[in-house]
């Protein structure tokens, strides 16, 4: 539904709000490329329902990799992402992996209803992520 993308440097102030979804593969996907330092932050998520593959995905993305010249892996950030009001049936509700290659912080889940076949949350990969009011049925 939302992708900040490969090819996005700095997405700033983002509003998805209000919609309701048939079908998706993710609700928030932020790509990470480790050729290339992306920042994505402010990213607000609110006031959704409907039914997804995967609530929220952050994998080092590699599809285009070239370093070109540089000698340097690029560190990237994504900072100040809030999801909340939402009820969303899902495959997999945190399909977040750790890297060296970038850095999360302070994001916030918030009146979540969650139905997920792979409920997991690693609350580890993220430096001062909350969740508040998160019901996750499996």
């Amino acid at each position: 539904c939302l992708t900040c993308g490969s090819e996005s440097v700095h997405n700033k102030n983002i509003i998805l709000r209000r919609i309701n979804i048939k079908e998706g593969k993710n609700l928030l996907w932020l790509k990470m490329r480790p050729d290339t330092p992306q920042h994505y932050e402010y990213i607000s998520v609110e006031d959704i329902n409907g039914k997804i593959d995967s609530f929220i995905n952050i994998n080092p993305w590699t599809q285009f990799y070239d370093l070109k010249d540089r000698k340097d892996t690029p560190l990237s950030y994504s900072n100040n992402i809030t999801m909340r009001n939402i009820d969303i049936d899902c495959n997999v509700f945190f399909n977040v992996k750790k890297s060296d290659q970038y850095k999360l912080s302070d994001f916030c889940f918030e009146n979540l209803t969650v139905r997920a076949k792979k409920g997991k949350v690693d609350q580890s990969i993220i430096d001062s992520f909350t969740m508040h009011n998160v019901k996750i049925n499996q």
